[in-house]
């Protein structure tokens, strides 16, 4: 019985993550990290994306800064993904956003995760997102998850209205807890009672908390294709750097 929950865990991750067979690994530089970039050759999870690779929707700007975007080439639309080449473990996990993302297109959903191809504590997944859920921007929410998110106390969710400039999105992944952060502008996390620091929120479940390792992916991709308006322009995230610091021993 068990090797059979086994293989249906496994269909279940092929059909919403795709093939490892149908992806082709690129590699781009950024924040002084190696990434691979998604590139494939058919709609896979999540969503049913396509995704373009380098070049197409994934690239460095002249200031070192990384840009995902969802573009619309010869008649198909891509979205992008990027992962480190290596595992981080336990420790600080920091984005730096440029992008305002209290203006996020509703039919995006950016994601900022550890993602592990191998089945156990739910892929070793923790995320940071953002999305409408291709609703409305006055429904434009982020979210701390710790997978799997339809679990009781697995997923906190708030507006992301308060977002309307470059942001800091932060998670420090530990052996008891995960404690995640979210704060307006760059620098030092704020202390509490701060106006700039946003959100903040503490998963203290320890038997859920995922054990290393996995790398940490960030993707912008649509919740449904192609999107409402087919505004091309506004389907892009601008990240200015990732920081990892490992957690002390």
């Amino acid at each position: 019985m068990r090797y059979r929950n086994i293989l249906l865990y496994m269909a279940l991750f092929l059909a919403l993550h795709g093939t490892i067979s149908a992806q082709i690994r690129e590699r781009i530089k950024f924040s002084g990290f190696d990434w691979y970039v998604r590139k494939t050759t058919e709609p896979e999870g999540p969503m049913n994306n396509l995704f373009g690779g380098l070049g197409t929707s994934v690239d460095t700007l002249p200031d070192g800064a990384l840009r995902l975007s969802v573009v619309y080439r010869n008649g198909t639309w891509y979205s992008a993904e990027v992962w480190t080449t290596r595992s981080l473990g336990y420790g600080t996990y920091t984005f730096r956003v440029r992008t305002p993302l209290g203006q996020l297109h509703p039919d995006l959903i950016l994601g900022l995760f550890t993602y592990s191809r191998t089945l156990w504590y739910h892929n070793r997944e923790i995320d940071i997102e953002f999305s409408a859920w291709g609703t409305d921007t006055e429904r434009l929410n982020g979210q701390y998850v710790v997978q799997p998110h339809d679990k009781a106390g697995h997923l906190y969710a708030f507006p992301a209205a308060a977002f309307a400039g470059p942001s800091t999105q932060q998670f420090t992944w530990l052996s008891d807890r995960i404690e995640f952060s979210s704060w307006s502008g760059y620098g030092g996390k704020p202390p509490p009672g701060d106006p700039r620091l946003i959100n903040s929120w503490i998963f203290s479940d320890a038997k859920s908390i995922p054990r290393p390792s996995a790398p940490i992916h960030m993707n912008l991709y649509l919740f449904e294709s192609p999107p409402s308006d087919k505004k091309e322009g506004s389907l892009v995230v601008i990240l200015d750097g990732f920081e990892f610091a490992p957690a002390k021993k």
